[in-house]
């Protein structure tokens, strides 16, 4: 850490409040804290955890932040955490040391308590539950919707040019809108991400998943249809940076995503779509 740099940090305290200082260095000052040695205010309300850091060039700036900082709502303070949001134009610090020290924070949207993982009587999950307002934060999965697109007994798969899974083959598909159906929305991802038009023509299978490379990511709720080109021109789009068609012998083995693999595999396996054909460039 270097010695020339001022940090604002923030705390979150055992009482569920807050607490903001500056210091040359966040980790001396946790510990310091989590000591009785760091503050009157936090010496009893102890164990104190990490919860944002910002970086500035000296002293002077640092103690200009948290003035600023102090003022806002605890709402908005507890939003521009949980966001990792600049403060003062100082982006949110994440340095590797603070960085393992950091605790992530989520808050109420009705209130802006904080929330805390409950295990509840008779509920079999644990359950997010805001601190202050006791309302429960439900977590569910986000819709996805995607097609298998057959023509000639072979399969369409894009190559993913951004993360995750970058340079993994994948299922077309993507998150759905707010009000729009799945089938419509496995039209549109198609359409977006190889050019081609398509017409569904049943639900091939539905598969849950998390967004990411690895169990840290949301979890989705995955929508695939089966369905034949009728139009449009085969074209890798902007996330798109290759596109090939496979016959079920012959798949590729870099597969994006958890559930894509299993949803092959059972594409794979299932009732023959004529004579398998050697991959081709869309």
């Amino acid at each position: 850490m270097n010695s020339d740099s001022w940090f604002l940090y923030a705390l979150r305290c055992a009482d569920d409040t807050l607490y903001t200082g500056v210091t040359t260095d966040v980790l001396r000052r946790l510990r310091e804290h989590n000591t009785g040695r760091g503050a009157r205010y936090t010496s009893g309300r102890m164990p104190v955890t990490l919860i944002g850091a910002w970086r500035f060039s000296d002293r002077s700036a640092a103690q200009r932040a948290e003035a600023r900082f102090r003022r806002l709502p605890r709402r908005a303070k507890l939003h521009r955490i949980a966001q990792e949001l600049p403060v003062a134009g100082s982006p949110f610090h994440r340095g590797s040391a603070i960085a393992q020290k950091l605790h992530p924070i989520r808050f109420c949207h009705r209130c802006g308590g904080l929330l805390d993982w409950v295990n509840s009587s008779g509920d079999e999950r644990p359950r997010q539950i805001c601190t202050l307002c006791g309302r429960i934060q439900y977590r569910n999965a986000k819709p996805c919707a995607g097609a298998l697109v057959e023509e000639h007994g072979r399969l369409l798969l894009v190559r993913r040019a951004i993360e995750p899974y970058l340079g993994c083959w994948d299922i077309p598909g993507g998150f759905l809108e707010v009000d729009e159906h799945p089938e419509a929305g496995a039209i549109r991802e198609v359409r977006e991400e190889t050019g081609l038009e398509i017409e569904p023509i049943e639900l091939f299978g539905i598969y849950v998943d998390r967004y990411g490379c690895h169990d840290d990511g949301d979890y989705c709720l995955n929508i695939y249809y089966s369905a034949r080109p009728v139009g449009g021109r085969a074209q890798p789009a902007d996330e798109a940076a290759d596109l090939a068609w496979f016959s079920p012998d012959r798949l590729p083995t870099a597969i994006a995503f958890h559930h894509a693999r299993q949803v092959l595999a059972d594409w794979a396996h299932g009732p023959r779509r004529g004579q398998p054909g050697e991959e081709s460039k869309g």
